[in-house]
């Protein structure tokens, strides 16, 4: 840009003169890269190694209970969930209630998957209601092929 002149009216003269902006200065060069060696196993001593494993596994521990421990208490008490309540079994003792939700489990294997969210519902009522002697011995009669149910 060039330069303005303006005159007032009583007659003096004001220069006004504006600079054009500096340019950028130029970027900062990079700094140079180091070759990257590869480093295995094998090549590290018993020193480094046991830091190596001792930095990973502080890594995988505040992972898994967070940076202060706030995740450790849900990782060490799980939610406990019971069976709820169902009318088909009034009465107190839930024996049956138990053996149906056992069946139901298997059936819902049979006709969905074990991974569908409603079959992992009903493992779970089973498992809290159900003693494991139960569980077990029921079990052991199905891989025997004894099991008086259909699936």
């Amino acid at each position: 840009m060039g330069n303005q002149f303006s005159v007032r009216a009583d007659s003096e003269v004001l220069l006004v003169v504006e600079e054009e902006p500096a340019p950028p200065p130029p970027p900062a060069p990079a700094p140079k890269k180091a070759k990257a060696t590869v480093v295995t196993l094998e090549s590290l001593s018993a020193e480094e190694l046991d830091e190596l494993k001792n930095e990973v596994v502080s890594e995988l521990v505040t992972k898994i209970a967070g940076e202060d421990g706030e995740k450790l208490q849900d990782f060490l008490e799980p939610e406990l969930i019971t069976a709820p309540y169902d009318p088909r079994f009034p009465n107190r003792n839930q024996a049956r209630h138990c053996f149906v939700r056992f069946n139901e489990y298997y059936k819902c294997i049979y006709e969905r998957g074990e991974d569908h969210a409603r079959c992992q519902f009903y493992q779970k009522a089973y498992q809290a209601m159900c003693p494991s002697e139960w569980v077990e011995s029921w079990q052991e009669l199905r891989e025997k092929g004894l099991w008086t149910g259909k699936y």
